[in-house]
């Protein structure tokens, strides 16, 4: 199981617009959306969909469309039930609601607080978690309660071990600093690259990465560079032909532009959509 990071758009981030009656809103994120899983069906495989959140549609391709959510809303979708399928959720910043459909409805977090799901105790269910960017905290539901990290960090939880469990970390935009918690202490990267963390070469463990927006650059330490994509897009790595390993995709909104490097190129919702997949 794996968390899944999808660029929204700024400065150590982009920044996720929405509209609310006739005024526009923007909340700063992390430089990833994350998401836990974004096998909808459980076949192995990454589905490509798209949350709309001006309408709290998900869209799913070839499966399935529901009505979940509504504007302003977070997509948090993960295995939260551990049936490996990926459930549609969302976290609700302004309460702090986390809605899970077909699972769960709870509280936890706050507005302050950027939503980041993931196995953080290897039992294959996604777990409910937030960092707190501003003091550091992470909080994971029912797990633990720890201070990792400075203001302006980007969470990167994942699994750098290769045990199926994932690991608290932060990537410092600013320096390029990486860090994963009792791992790891790295520079890759810097100022304005987008953390792309995941696991590229199959091995079950993940390696840092980047996306860099001004030129298309992937860098995944140990793994490969290459260029795909460029600044007006979202990197979405996931494994979209089964074969256990991230592959490299962008999703370009203002086309609605899925490509696969070496796999395909299509075209799948509209602009203002989110892509939520992994």
């Amino acid at each position: 199981m794996t968390t899944v990071y999808c660029l929204l758009s700024g400065e150590s981030g982009r920044v996720y617009a929405g509209t609310k009656g006739n005024s526009v809103f923007e909340a700063r994120f992390p430089p990833s959306l994350m998401l836990n899983s974004g096998d909808y069906n459980g076949d192995g495989t990454s589905d490509i969909a798209v949350f709309r959140e001006s309408s709290g549609d998900w869209m799913i391709r070839g499966i399935t469309g529901v009505n979940f959510g509504r504007s302003g809303d977070i997509p948090v979708s993960g295995d939260y039930d551990g049936n490996g399928t990926a459930e549609p959720g969302l976290f609700r910043w302004s309460s702090g609601l986390w809605a899970i459909k077909g699972v769960t409805r709870l509280y936890f977090g706050s507005s302050r607080d950027k939503p980041v799901p993931a196995d953080y105790n290897g039992d294959g269910h996604c777990d409910t978690g937030v960092f707190r960017e501003g003091i550091g905290l992470w909080a994971v539901r029912d797990v633990t309660r720890v201070y990792f990290g400075a203001s302006s960090d980007a969470p990167v939880p994942g699994d750098y071990e290769g045990n199926s469990t994932d690991t608290i970390g932060v990537f410092r935009e600013s320096s390029g600093l990486w860090t994963v918690r009792d791992i790891t202490r790295l520079y890759f990267g810097r100022s304005r690259d987008v953390a792309v963390p995941g696991d590229y070469d199959g091995t079950g463990t993940w390696e840092a990465g980047i996306f860099r927006p001004s030129s298309g650059l992937w860098a995944i330490r140990g793994v490969t560079q290459r260029y795909f994509g460029g600044s007006m897009d979202q990197p979405v790595p996931a494994d979209y032909d089964g074969a256990s390993r991230d592959d490299i995709g962008i999703f370009r909104g203002s086309s609605s532009l899925w490509a696969l490097q070496g796999i395909s190129r299509l075209y799948f919702g509209t602009t203002g959509d989110i892509p939520v997949t992994r």
